[in-house]
């Protein structure tokens, strides 16, 4: 008896052991990085400049461009430091343990004429593994492009998590009276004009599949709803009931939007097909019901509405249409924005005399304020749901566009043009 007592306990103790690595390897398998967590060290990272094997100078400078492009997208994304190239003059062949560099990135790159064949490689430090290696074929002017699908593959291969560097974020910018709509990269490069109505342009909203683009325009002297093909650049005139058609917002499949419309007098959500017929009225006053946007999973949205005096954020439940409001601290709240995780709600509040950026998480609660300086508005979260991007004025001056993490900490400038207001951004999904 005794010994099979012996070889159960071994047995208990072996499947133990199995369990516990088992356990390991899952949570493994499900790294989860809290950039805004004050405890995150963020991972230091190499990007030398690539090789060049045609050595010409403009290959060389373009190696080092593209470095730079890399460099640029991981810090922005919160994970990373980034050694500086000059501590070790950007060579690739540097010996690393001088530095405290967790892992490198190499790559070569060779252009004929606008040609463009560009090898990237990642390496653990630690273990000297390749854990990720592509080569890119593409023109010159994909450049940016490459760095940006190669630092995602680097997120997701380090964090187990998606990056946003091929996501871009739309808004709107008025130069004098007209505002048009514009689109640039996640990181406020490569600014790109969509509308050219000689108008006003207001509320764009890229679709989830990053396809098309739905904005309301002025141009035939009312607001109207028109979507472009973002790929093939068409515009199509889709809502133009009588009164308003505003505010539109996609529904998580694309297929259907939440829009604004004044038809039968009051301001009210509806929701309409991509050739604006009406799917479905949602509210019936009283007052003004406006800025609908729907929860990740498409069963609920929240909206504006003054029906108990002073604009607050509300809830409803689609399946049922029961309402619920959401805001209770401040006397006007609007700009409501789901997060994509589908637990909180970005919005702007006005707090003496200013609009600030809150978030409340969406069983209701205490707000948590953002922001503390200038006028703040239009909050719009990254798709991965760990940046805000928003549009602020300070001192009266000209809005530009400020990005923060979700927790309103390391808040920096993204875009500001020279003569022009930014207003209305709204980040999308990747490009397609």
């Amino acid at each position: 008896m005794g010994v099979l007592r012996n070889k159960y306990h071994v047995l208990l103790f072996f499947i133990l052991i199995v369990l516990i690595w088992t356990c390991s390897l899952v949570r493994a398998q499900r790294v989860y990085i809290d950039i805004t967590s004050p405890y995150l060290k963020k991972i230091p990272i190499a990007i030398p400049y690539l090789a060049s094997p045609s050595g010409t100078f403009e290959d060389r400078i373009m190696g080092k461009r593209l470095s730079v492009i890399m460099s640029r997208d991981l810090t922005f994304q919160g994970y990373f430091s980034v050694l500086n190239p000059d501590l070790y003059g950007g060579s690739p062949n540097t010996d690393w343990t001088k530095f405290r560099v967790d892992y490198v990135i190499l790559g070569d790159l060779t252009r004929t004429g606008d040609k463009l064949t560009v090898n990237l490689r990642l390496f653990d430090l630690a273990t000297g593994k390749q854990l990720v290696g592509i080569r890119y074929i593409g023109n010159v002017k994909d450049l940016r492009l490459i760095g940006h699908k190669f630092c995602d593959q680097v997120v997701r291969a380090i964090t187990g998590q998606p990056g946003i560097s091929l996501s871009q974020i739309a808004m709107v910018v008025q130069r004098g009276k007209g505002k048009d709509v514009y689109i640039c990269d996640f990181d406020g490069q490569d600014l790109r004009r969509e509308t050219f109505d000689n108008s006003i342009v207001v509320s764009p909203k890229i679709s989830p599949n990053g396809r098309l683009l739905v904005y309301t325009s002025y141009r035939n002297g009312r607001p109207c709803l028109y979507i472009k093909n973002l790929i093939t650049h068409q515009v199509k005139l889709i809502c133009s009931y009588r009164g308003v058609n505003i505010a539109p917002a996609w529904s998580p499949d694309g297929k259907k939007l939440l829009v604004t419309l004044s038809k039968d007098g009051n301001p009210d959500l509806y929701i309409i097909d991509l050739n604006g017929k009406i799917l479905k009225r949602l509210t019936y006053g009283p007052g003004i019901n406006v800025s609908g946007c729907w929860s990740p999973d498409g069963s609920k949205i929240a909206f504006v509405s003054n029906r108990e005096g002073n604009p607050q954020i509300y809830i409803m439940n689609l399946k049922d249409g029961s309402i619920r409001r959401l805001t209770y601290q401040g006397s006007y709240n609007t700009d409501p924005s789901w997060s994509p995780k589908g637990d909180e709600i970005a919005y702007s509040g006005l707090v003496n005399g200013s609009f600030q950026i809150f978030t409340i998480p969406v069983s209701g609660g205490t707000p948590q304020q953002l922001t503390d300086i200038g006028n703040n508005h239009c909050p719009s979260w990254s798709p991965d749901g760990r940046q805000i991007v928003f549009s602020c004025s300070v001192n009266n001056s000209n809005p530009v566009l400020y990005v923060m993490y979700l927790n309103g900490a390391h808040r920096r400038l993204l875009l500001k043009i020279k003569n022009a207001s930014i207003t209305c951004p709204n980040w999308g999904p990747d490009k397609r």
